[in-house]
């Protein structure tokens, strides 16, 4: 197998025809493009991955970038031989919103990577000392993009009690945080935090709430679950589709619904307890091994 490196920046004009000249001069019989952007030039069988329609629903995604998406994902979806999606509601909003072929789409789930499980006291209490830390906290994992509504977490804090601590996870910019400033001590941020300390940050809190409007698929609820943390989540786009009946699902809008679930984990250990065993087994159901083989019989179906 041969590495090569292409010189194209991310959603522009020169990735189509780069990528597409590296796969004629390298010969490629079929190039996977694991993105809508799949180039316009492929002298090959093709087969694309699309994630998610999120670039035509964000209200904070500009017209011409809107635009772009919208014709790439036609584009894409026309002259792939074989199109993948990571949820069955992804696959549903490409057959309402562009009248796709459902027949040429496959859907292959994510999974947890194996890093994340349940965590020995002695090595959860050290990662999380690192960032001063205890276990005990409520967690959030995204960023402050529209469709992660991460404003309903400020929702949860003022309707649960006076104690309750957050620990927000990802990309949050000084608009977004300044919501959290009435809170003082009790949100904690964390960024470009590596596997290993977000699988602790996991493991360490009393639950996840995961209140996003939109998702592709939704990974942090099944990373979640994989570490023995019960999850608050969604009930809507793919996110019941993920956790099934593993996960407590709220209406992302109804805060006031979602601290009392997370107030209930807290202190009714015959709830937690099963909502942990119930999130280990749902999680256990999904593998990157089977994604994999999956992946596989869309190259064998595009090649055919």
């Amino acid at each position: 197998m041969q590495n090569v490196a292409a010189a194209a920046g991310k959603y522009s004009i020169r990735e189509h025809w780069t990528l597409g000249a590296l796969a004629r001069l390298s010969g490629v019989d079929l190039f996977h493009e694991p993105h809508f952007t799949l180039p316009l030039y492929t002298p090959c069988r093709k087969v694309v991955t699309i994630h998610d329609v999120i670039h035509l629903l964000d209200p904070r995604v500009g017209a011409m970038q809107k635009a772009y998406a919208r014709w790439m994902i036609s584009s894409a979806l026309k002259r792939a031989d074989q199109v993948i999606t990571v949820s069955n509601h992804t696959r549903e909003n490409l057959v309402a919103m562009f009248g796709a072929d459902p027949s040429r789409i496959t859907v292959t789930y994510n999974a947890a990577d194996s890093g994340f499980h349940p965590m020995e006291k002695e090595s959860l209490d050290e990662e999380l000392g690192r960032l001063g830390l205890r276990p005990g906290y409520f967690l959030f994992v995204g960023s402050d993009r529209p469709h992660k509504n991460i404003q309903a977490v400020a929702g949860v804090l003022s309707a649960m009690r006076a104690d309750t601590r957050f620990v927000i996870v990802g990309r949050v910019a000084g608009a977004a945080r300044a919501i959290f400033a009435p809170f003082h001590d009790r949100v904690v941020f964390v960024n470009n935090a590596g596997k290993k300390t977000i699988a602790a940050l996991y493991a360490g809190a009393r639950a996840l709430y995961f209140p996003s409007y939109m998702e592709g698929f939704g990974l942090p609820p099944l990373e979640a679950m994989a570490c023995g943390t019960p999850t608050v989540a969604s009930n809507r786009s793919s996110i019941p589709e993920v956790v099934g009946n593993a996960a407590a699902l709220v209406d992302p809008d109804d805060t006031a619904a979602a601290a009392a679930v997370l107030e209930r984990i807290g202190g009714d250990e015959v709830f937690r307890d099963k909502l942990v065993a119930d999130g280990k087994a749902r999680a256990a159901l999904f593998s990157w091994r089977e994604t994999a083989r999956k992946t596989l019989e869309v190259y064998e179906r595009a090649m055919t």
